[in-house]
């Protein structure tokens, strides 16, 4: 209730919801340690460090790493993380909330405790920090003052507390310093500062005209502090003055607390408020919008209760809050203007799908989706404001695919779209010309599926089709002119399924297929064709968008790119990915009055400079409406301002007002991470920071570099290239996950270098890393001087060949060595063992053994019968004898064989044969063994698993089929109760017709009852005188003029009384004979309204209908009737509550596809919510009070089933409602 009641004062104010912003968020999901944050801060390295009750995280803008308390002290020393602070020195402080300090050690990423346990500071409740030039810290407590501390000396500077007289109040609840080194202190008591010259100053004035707790500081400009308190609102105080100023213009903040203030570039201020969201206030014009959050809008902020805010170098808006994670905001994505399905508070536009835009000389903006036109509301700075659907009544326009939208010379209104053909619309929009494709006529539109419009020189419309070639449009008398593909004529389009249509400065055409290439038409009407495969070439035959530059050349589009042609010299260049483009599928491609061709493709945005070939680049983070953009969806205003859609709404911006892409900052290298071999199952993880010379040993043979961007917001689009200068001089890409491996260096110097790379191919500065690994000791220069000593000894006392033998032999074994050394670490690494039997000499060789086996091998049954559980051998001889005897080289077996403890392992066993005598015997065989002991005891416990699965889905399925037998049996019984209410509810109906019936007829036999009574009385008397014989002249003539009048009065009722009986026999025959009749819909609309004159006549309501008279309809009467009195009955009952006359209207009529039935009320008209419900059976607002709930839902069914039709609701509140039914044509008499 109480958020409600600040949006209506927000409505009330001069408080503005903000225009579409787009708010990304992180939580739990995305690695976040829990929902709820309590701080953020960004330090130099590009980290943003984020605390929340359950632990410390860092983000390196693609990865969340959590720092949770270990217990090692190496970690926190407690999960709740109050407040963050980073600050001159560099250092990252956490205040805890019940343990004092931890300063966080990028050196050796760890963390340092201060508390009351190994440092003078007391045992207290620490609620803010901040830090002095010096480095020394102030710290406040909630009960024990402000204290500053000296962290390098470990000291207490000075304790300021409220009974020295040094503060007015113990409780300090936040403290802020400033660039001059000034203090600024908020207690439960108000402001206070100690100045550089450590004198505390008080500002009682700022407390008597707050009259309440300061929140929140922020350092303004020209010697000015923002403050904002917790219900006044938001205040600037000039220190220098000593004034203090009420924001007025952010009177909508008075009754709720603002938690934080951030000040932004511009001097604009973010403000948290509490239980609404964000607020953002412009002091240059004094306005203030606010940002809530939304559940129905996934672009909202994430939760109302913002606790933390930060803005980074990158101009990135971070929003800690609770319950709702983490959320940003880029900045600078407001210059690309993105309109999407949530942008407004109302009147948005319900189709994300953006096919087409233009701006029309009225300078009215038109947008086309996928389903249907709108009407763009700006104001007088063209910025959107809302959104109207363009509705033309007797046509699907609001419905359909709209391709494009243009003018011509005339000022005619062109909109083609893809189903619905062509509309042709006059200046004023309020008639038009419709074409839609008719197979026999040569000079109609040659298919509804229109693509694009061009017009030439001379003003004359050219559209392409999906899959009929090209139409020019010649005017209204004469039609089109088709231009198609002829498979037997060269002459022809090379393809039906065209794109693009241009007319270049020598007056030829060009048609851009999506299947065949370009075609060139000249003025002598000749055809050219270039494809891939043409004599003169042209890169894509898959062609989509043609442009021609001032430059004379084509810009042509397509799904491998871009690339120019000219048409003089034939000649082409490419522009892909491979030479700087974001995509390869050119979508969506415009040139500006810049001529610089904008390339929406699946992957981002190209800006591409047709003079000097430059590109830039952008994607959805930089406020793209999404990566990919539409066909057709483009345009370039009067003011050059460019437009282009896609599917998640369209941008709007001026290309000057872009941000500038500056190349990417010097990466920073994070950790190095350190396999040794003397403990080769542990790896060693080390942070780096900012050290340039790194040093290893010779055991350290397997290491890696992991680094990221210190740039958050472009972090996840930049990739990465190394050098090791002394390895190789190539720039190689990393690996995906930032890091890189390297493994067996030899010993030597060399030195690393890493740069970043973006999207637009700039290069960051080169970080750079000194690497020295240590030799081993037999390769240390003493090593080598012993062995360069001994080789001359050898020398001197052999021969020449002797000493080179020696050498080849010594290469020899030391290849040998290093083979088998290898082969022993990569069996030593998996854990398997390695056999070598060789046959011939009953020799066999094993490696890494952990099974048990003969101590004397030289028989291979032996070895079986020893290593081989009995119960497999009868598995494993036939495999070994078809190795053995039937010339099989490879062979795999699994058994279980007996380890040195006589326990049984499951292994497998695979191996292959080397070599074979003559007489295909083998000689030798080799193999490895391996453990897969756990992968049997897993299979056991999966089969187990599974065993009782199987049986508890049984048991559900028995289950659920009870349960499904019991609701099908209640909703027999509903179904059942459902029709027995709808028959009620005609019965009901019916009753109601008998009683207006019966209220009318009682007039006119009323009426010739009376007249039957005087004429019986005159009877009487004159029967009287003339038996008397005293009938005079007089008598007669009297006597005669009564019975004339008597008689046509009784007549004229009868009469009146025989039509209203015979209506409704009409009628209530209709309703209880279903049969299907032909009759004439007009007649029968007359007797309709002959029986509900009598309950409409009593309303005050006026009523009107029409229908054509030569209307004839096969279909069941009664239904119309139960249609047309519901849906008149519903607005007599519901449209009019405060009592009002209004009108009511049914018009009927005759469509090509069928009829159209129209009715409409002036009434109160209906909330969405309600329009959702109506058709629902027993839906109604006036439960209680006479309504069922089944009027509109039997006129859904008759006209949905009974009918086969459709019928549609539009509505809105003060404006009435109107019901459109459309019937099929079947519908119609033959």
């Amino acid at each position: 209730m109480r958020s409600l009641a600040f949006i209506l004062l927000l409505l009330v104010t001069d408080s503005v919801w903000a225009s579409p912003v787009k708010f990304d968020f992180f939580d739990a999901k995305h690695g976040l340690s829990m929902n709820t944050v309590t701080d953020i801060v960004t330090d130099d390295a590009g980290y943003l460090w984020v605390a929340t009750q359950d632990g410390l995280n860092r983000f390196d803008g693609e990865h969340f790493k959590i720092y949770r308390v270990t217990g090692d002290n190496r970690s926190p020393t407690e999960q709740h993380i109050k407040k963050l602070f980073y600050g001159r020195k560099k250092q990252l402080w956490l205040l805890t909330r019940s343990d004092g300090l931890n300063l966080y050690q990028s050196s050796t990423d760890t963390f340092k405790s201060y508390n009351s346990s190994n440092t003078p500071l007391p045992k207290a409740i620490y609620t803010d920090i901040g830090q002095d030039g010096q480095g020394n810290l102030w710290l406040a407590t909630n009960s024990m003052g402000l204290i500053r501390y000296s962290p390098t000396n470990n000291e207490i500077i000075k304790h300021y507390r409220q009974a020295s007289g040094q503060l007015n109040s113990n409780h300090v609840d936040q403290v802020f310093v400033d660039k001059f080194d000034r203090l600024w202190i908020i207690t439960d008591k108000g402001l206070s500062q100690i100045n550089s010259k450590r004198e505390v100053i008080h500002y009682p004035n700022i407390q008597t005209a707050i009259m309440g707790n300061i929140t929140s500081l922020e350092v303004g400009h020209s010697n000015t502090l923002w403050i904002g308190t917790k219900n006044k609102g938001l205040f600037l105080f000039d220190i220098y003055k000593g004034s203090l100023k009420e924001i007025t213009a952010a009177t909508s903040l008075k009754g709720r607390k603002i938690t934080n203030i951030q000040q932004g570039r511009f001097g604009k201020l973010w403000l948290g408020v509490e239980s609404v969201g964000l607020a953002r206030y412009s002091p240059q014009n004094e306005t203030i919008q606010f940002f809530i959050s939304d559940p129905d809008d996934a672009y909202s902020l994430s939760s109302p209760i913002v606790t933390a805010l930060n803005l980074d170098s990158e101009n990135q808006l971070w929003i800690g809050t609770q319950g709702g994670g983490l959320n940003k905001i880029y900045l600078e994505a407001a210059t690309f203007g993105h309109i999407h399905p949530f942008s407004f508070t109302k009147h948005n536009i319900n189709n994300g799908n953006i096919r087409s835009i233009y701006r029309d000389w009225h300078q009215q903006l038109w947008v086309g989706t996928s389903m249907g036109l709108y009407r763009a509301k700006e104001n007088e700075h063209k910025q959107i404001t809302s959104f109207e659907l363009f509705e033309v009544p007797g046509s699907k326009l609001s419905q359909s695919f709209i391709s494009f939208i243009k003018e011509d010379k005339q000022r005619r209104f062109w909109v083609g779209t893809r189903g619905e053909g062509l509309f042709i619309f006059t200046p004023d929009k309020q008639s038009y010309v419709h074409y839609k494709h008719e197979p026999n006529n040569p000079n109609g539109l040659p298919s509804d599926l229109v693509l694009s419009i061009y017009f030439d020189h001379q003003d004359n419309a050219w559209l392409t089709t999906r899959n009929a070639g090209v139409a020019k449009y010649i005017d209204e008398d004469r039609g089109f002119i088709q231009y198609k593909h002829n498979r037997n004529d060269a002459n022809s389009l090379a393809s039906d399924e065209v794109n693009a249509v241009l007319q270049d400065k020598e007056n030829n055409y060009w048609f851009a297929s999506y299947t065949a290439g370009l075609s060139k038409l000249s003025p002598e009407g000749i055809f050219t064709h270039f494809s891939t495969d043409t004599e003169i070439p042209i890169p894509s035959r898959h062609l989509l968008t043609l442009f021609e530059s001032d430059m004379g050349l084509l810009w042509v589009g397509s799904t491998e790119g871009v690339f120019s042609f000219d048409p003089i010299t034939h000649k082409s260049q490419v522009f892909n990915t491979d030479n700087g483009l974001i995509g390869n599928t050119a979508y969506l491609t415009i040139l500006d009055k810049q001529q610089r061709l904008w390339i929406g493709t699946s992957s981002g945005l190209s800006q591409l400079n047709t003079h000097n070939f430059s590109i830039k680049n952008y994607t959805m983070i930089d406020g793209l409406q999404d990566n990919e953009f539409n066909y057709g969806a483009g345009f370039i205003d009067d003011d050059n301002r460019v437009y282009l859609g896609g599917i998640n709404g369209f941008n709007y911006f001026f290309a000057s007002q872009l941000p500038k892409l500056s190349a990417p900052r010097k990466p920073v290298i994070s950790r190095l991470s350190v396999k040794n071999s003397a403990d080769p199952a542990s790896i060693q993880h080390k942070p780096l920071a900012q050290k340039t010379k790194l040093t290893l040993t010779h055991k350290d043979d397997l290491f890696s570099f992991h680094f990221h961007s210190p740039e958050l917001h472009r972090a996840p689009r930049l990739s990465y290239e190394y050098r090791m200068i002394g390895l190789h001089d190539k720039w190689l890409a990393t690996n995906k996950d930032q890091s890189v491996h390297f493994t067996d260096l030899a010993a030597g110097a060399y030195i690393f270098l890493l740069k970043a790379k973006d999207i637009n191919g700039q290069f960051s500065p080169v970080r750079r890393v000194n690497v020295k690994i240590k030799p081993s000791p037999w390769r240390s220069w003493w090593a080598y001087a012993l062995y360069s000593l001994a080789l001359i000894v050898i020398f001197s006392i052999t021969f020449y060949s002797r000493v080179n033998k020696f050498n080849q032999q010594a290469r020899l074994l030391r290849d040998k060595e290093e083979s088998e050394q290898r082969l022993q670490l990569s069996l030593w690494g998996s854990g398997d063992e390695f056999w070598d039997w060789d046959v011939k000499n009953s020799k066999v060789v094993r490696t890494n053994t952990f099974l048990n086996y003969p101590s004397n091998e030289t028989r291979l049954q032996e070895t079986m019968q020893t290593c081989i559980h009995p119960d497999d051998l009868a598995d494993i001889k036939p495999r070994i004898d078809s190795c053995i005897h039937q010339g099989i080289d490879k062979f795999e077996m699994i058994y279980r064989g007996k380890m040195m403890d006589g326990n049984w392992l499951w292994v497998q066993n695979r191996g292959q044969v080397i070599d074979r005598d003559n007489q295909g015997a083998p000689t030798r065989l080799a193999g490895t063994i391996k453990n897969i002991q756990s992968q049997k005891e897993t299979e056991a416990e999966l089969i187990s698993l599974n065993q009782g699965l199987e049986k508890r889905v049984l048991d559900r399925t028995i289950q659920f089929q009870q349960s499904n037998d019991e609701l099908k049996q209640a909703l027999d019984k509903l179904e059942f109760t459902q029709s027995e209410l709808i028959n009620k509810e005609k019965m009901a109906t019916l009753g109601g017709l008998v009683a207006s019936i019966t209220h009318e007829i009682n007039t006119p036999i009323g009426i010739s009852v009376t007249a039957a009574s005087h004429l019986q009385e005159s009877v009487k008397i004159f029967n009287k005188k003339y038996g008397e014989g005293d009938v005079s002249h007089e008598d007669f003539e009297q006597y005669q003029n009564e019975v004339y009048e008597a008689s046509t009065l009784l007549l004229s009722n009868l009469d009146r009384a025989a039509k209203l009986i015979k209506s409704f026999k009409q009628v209530s025959v209709d309703q209880s004979h279903e049969d299907i009749q032909e009759f004439n819909l007009k007649v029968y609309l007359d007797e309709i309204f002959l029986a509900l004159n009598p309950l409409l006549s009593r309303t005050g309501h006026e009523y009107s209908y029409q229908c054509p008279d030569d209307l004839m309809i096969q279909s069941r009467p009664g239904v119309f009737y139960q249609i047309i009195s519901n849906l008149f009955n519903n607005s007599v009952v519901h449209g009019f509550p405060d009592g009002q006359s209004g009108k009511l209207t049914l018009n009927i009529i005759k469509v090509e596809n069928g009829i159209e039935m129209i009715y409409q009320d002036n009434g109160c008209g209906m909330p969405a919510s309600i329009q959702d419900q109506i058709f629902d059976p027993f839906f109604t607002t006036k439960r209680g009070k006479g309504g069922s709930g089944l009027g509109m839902n039997i006129v859904f069914n008759l006209v949905t089933q009974e009918l086969k039709g459709e019928i549609r609701l539009h509505s809105e509140q003060g404006a009435g409602s109107t019901f459109n039914i459309s019937l099929p044509i079947s519908a119609l008499a033959d």
